[in-house]
């Protein structure tokens, strides 16, 4: 019998304890040598994933608990808004950190029950007796991707209500090709496949079909899973061949992301992963996108270039973006005539002063979008252009910035020109100036960013011709505009005849002086008199810029000769050299 007061809980229990293994000296040794490399080995994979690092730095938050995501593959040979026409989409899903499958589809397996109204001007090129109307196939139609994921989601959830997104990953085929060539090729149901043989390979495989019916279209062999499956198992034992080509993907908008997640989907924007139109504060912007609306895979076969020139000697600096379109050769059995939707991407400030006949333009996203139909047959070609002006405000502190932004899937050669003043000189790392001109061109593979800072006038003015306009009017064309408050003080100049050819002396004086179109000094005179070629000297005393720079010398001696009638048009001796 326990005494009172007795608790249980008062018995002394004997205390466990752990106790590390004992190791010698020399198996610490190892240990810490062991531990070592396993971590020198993390760092360098982690160091090696280069860009990657960004998505396993947020491995837990796209994979846990459950999420599920949208792949969507685009044949960037038929080109489209968001990149090309969607050929398939996939479905891949992860749960607790650990992918739980994997499927590819035939694009045409998603259609809606109900027809819906396409946007301008899918209707008008797609529209025959099987079309059904704005589809998910369709639906990457916004220049801007985030706006038309959430399209290509709602037609995926109204097929498929069970299924979540979480996101969305785009591929474009020029990635597939690009993988498959640094692979070295992949094998796929007994048929080696490469980069040279790929597109054909493929065509042949989708189009060996009846494409008059939605049965055969829906149930054709599923030749893409296949090739997915197989670069995937291929991929994952040559990592860093696998990475360069993504990497390389992501930045020329051949791989994109969009996710339900806005902080996610923020950063991959700040990235230029998302395929995200983003027109800088302040800065002039211009994207040139085309679709291709019915005409198989032409933009394999086309060739597109844009020209950009911007007018800053104007009050207003006016812009012209032009875009030339080549079809050269002839049809083969993957083209057609091409039907397609060519938009100009400008910045919502842009003024348009001049477009295409019957074009349509909208405003989105802070984008000012001018969108014009076309037709080009097999070989020939066309030129679309538009003019805009923007404020001034734009070129503050003297300086101009440009943002090309790249239409995913493309292939368009840019090139820039920017005017300024003949009197302003320019300075770029990013152009090549040429006095008062800068230029750059090339392939626009990415999203671009350039700028120019125009120098102040430091030049001194110089006449580039004097001739008589009539006997007893001169006329005097200057290298830049001249302030009028000293240029019209008819003081300033002095005429004399300078009897080279007739001994014969004219009195001259000048009666009045009237600077015109910012850089023509018109004179009156009196006393001259009819004595074919000969010279009058013209004295210049204190004349200067808009800038404030004076002539040099000061005052400046020019030449001018009496125009006999009927002679050619320049008859004055130039006062400076013409040139090298």
């Amino acid at each position: 019998m326990q005494s009172p007061g007795f608790s249980p809980y008062q018995m002394k229990r004997p205390r466990r304890e752990f106790h590390l293994p004992h190791f010698s000296g020399s198996a610490k040794k190892w240990l810490a040598i062991i531990a070592g490399v396993i971590v020198g080995l993390l760092i360098i994979v982690y160091i090696s994933l280069g860009n990657l690092r960004f998505f396993m730095n947020h491995y837990l938050g796209l994979t846990f608990f459950s999420k599920d995501y949208l792949i969507v593959l685009q044949n960037n040979y038929e080109s489209r808004p968001g990149g090309g026409f969607i050929t398939a989409y996939g479905h891949v899903g992860a749960v607790m950190g650990v992918p739980t499958r994997f499927s590819f589809h035939n694009s045409y397996e998603i259609d809606t029950p109900n027809y819906v109204t396409p946007p301008y001007p899918q209707e008008k090129f797609l529209k025959n007796e099987w079309y059904k109307g704005y589809t998910f196939r369709d639906a990457n139609w916004q220049p801007n991707f985030p706006d038309s994921a959430k399209e290509l989601t709602d037609f995926y959830t109204k097929k498929f209500p069970d299924e979540d997104v979480d996101g969305v990953i785009v591929v474009n085929f020029s990635m597939i090709e690009n993988l498959v060539d640094a692979l070295g090729g992949v094998t796929v149901d007994g048929q080696k496949l490469t980069k040279a043989n790929l597109f054909s390979a493929l065509e042949q495989e989708v189009n060996n079909v009846d494409r008059h019916s939605e049965e055969a279209l829906a149930t054709r062999k599923n030749i893409l899973g296949d090739l997915a499956s197989t670069l995937i198992s291929k991929a994952k034992w040559h990592p860093f061949k696998t990475r360069r080509v993504l990497e390389k993907a992501m930045a020329e908008k051949d791989l994109y992301f969009w996710f339900q997640s806005q902080g996610l989907e923020n950063k991959i924007i700040s990235k230029n992963w998302g395929n995200a139109l983003v027109a800088p504060a302040g800065s002039d912007f211009v994207s040139v996108n085309i679709a291709n609306l019915g005409s198989k895979k032409t933009d394999r076969y086309m060739i597109k270039e844009v020209n950009h020139y911007v007018n800053l000697t104007k009050e207003l600096p006016e812009m012209t973006t032009e875009l030339t379109i080549r079809f050269p050769g002839f049809l083969n059995a993957h083209s057609d005539n091409y039907k397609g939707y060519a938009r100009f991407i400008l910045s919502s400030s842009a003024e348009v002063k001049q477009s295409p006949t019957d074009s349509h333009t909208e405003s989105a996203q802070g984008l000012t979008m001018v969108g014009t139909e076309f037709t080009l047959p097999a070989g020939s070609k066309m030129v679309l252009s538009v003019t805009y002006i923007l404020p001034r405000a734009y070129f503050t502190e003297n300086s101009y910035r440009l943002r090309l932004a790249k239409q995913s899937g493309s292939e368009m050669e840019y090139k820039v020109v920017v005017e300024a003043p003949a009197e302003r000189e320019m300075r770029s790392i990013d152009f090549e100036v040429r006095e008062n001109r800068a230029m750059w061109g090339g392939m626009l593979k990415t999203d671009k960013d350039l700028a120019l800072s125009i120098q102040p006038d430091t030049l001194v003015p110089f006449p580039i011709e004097q001739v008589f306009e009539g006997l007893n009017n001169i006329s005097i064309y200057w290298n830049e505009p001249m302030d009028p408050s000293i240029g019209n003080n008819a003081t300033a100049y002095t005429v004399t005849d300078m009897n080279i050819t007739d001994p014969k002396t004219d009195e001259v004086k000048v009666t009045y002086a009237e600077v015109v179109f910012g850089s023509i000094t018109k004179l009156e005179l009196s006393g001259v008199t009819s004595q074919p070629l000969e010279r009058y000297r013209v004295e210049l005393k204190g004349l200067r810029d808009m800038a404030g720079n004076y002539i040099e010398p000061d005052p400046k001696i020019i030449t001018v000769v009496q125009r006999v009638k009927g002679t050619a048009e320049t008859t004055s001796t130039p006062s400076t050299s013409e040139g090298l």
